[in-house]
């Protein structure tokens, strides 16, 4: 050690202070000490940051899909009838349903009606009605035979092929008559559409359809 002070001194030149490399380097790994030490803590903060956006994403883009056909969910078979429903609300425009329909897809929604298809229909057309449920809304007085339902008030008609279900909205809903129009060969039935369409939850930015 005294061997290299004297090199380090001969290098320096005169000087007042005697150098000591064994100080000098000393206070060189403590400053390195330091320095990884503040890159670690960036580093955590980092990933810390990026889990943070992981999960705004995920709550972004999973929860809000439209699409029915998760066939991890519960299903919960309607009187043994071909329509079964998942555990799992799903929402299309502005509208809320309590629960899914195994193997059906949203294919359009907007203020006035909600259409809702077999996964893999092949007319992907929204605004084709033909062989899908149609949800509507608007100020038409419900047709057809009354039937009570989970407290409410439902009627049954229908013609053509198809059958309506229709009943009027909450009173903590935007005032109008909801229903379904669904084909009669879809699969399901009288108890099967009442049960969906009771699950049906009319939002404030829904409008009233004019016809």
């Amino acid at each position: 050690m005294n061997d290299l002070n004297t090199l380090l001194e001969r290098a320096a030149g005169p000087t007042g202070t005697p150098l000591d490399a064994h100080a000098d380097l000393t206070r060189g790994q403590r400053a390195l000490s330091r320095t990884r030490r503040r890159r670690g803590a960036l580093g955590l903060v980092g990933v810390a940051a990026t889990g943070v956006v992981g999960v705004g994403m995920a709550r972004f883009t999973d929860p809000g899909r439209d699409v029915a056909a998760d066939r991890t969910q519960t299903h919960h078979p309607v009187n043994g009838t071909g329509i079964t429903f998942l555990a799992q609300p799903f929402e299309a425009g502005p509208y809320t349903f309590d629960q899914t329909p195994a193997g059906w897809e949203v294919q359009g929604a907007n203020a006035y009606a909600v259409t809702i298809a077999p996964v893999g229909f092949p007319d992907q057309e929204p605004l084709s009605f033909a062989g899908k449920l149609v949800i509507l809304f608007d100020a038409n007085k419900p047709s057809g035979s009354p039937i009570d339902h989970d407290g409410r008030t439902f009627w049954i008609g229908g013609s053509g092929g198809s059958s309506t279900v229709a009943t009027r909205t909450r009173r903590t809903e935007p005032a109008g008559v909801v229903s379904i129009q669904y084909p009669n060969d879809a699969g399901w039935t009288r108890d099967t559409m009442l049960t969906f369409l009771a699950g049906v939850h009319v939002g404030p930015g829904a409008q009233q359809g004019v016809g």
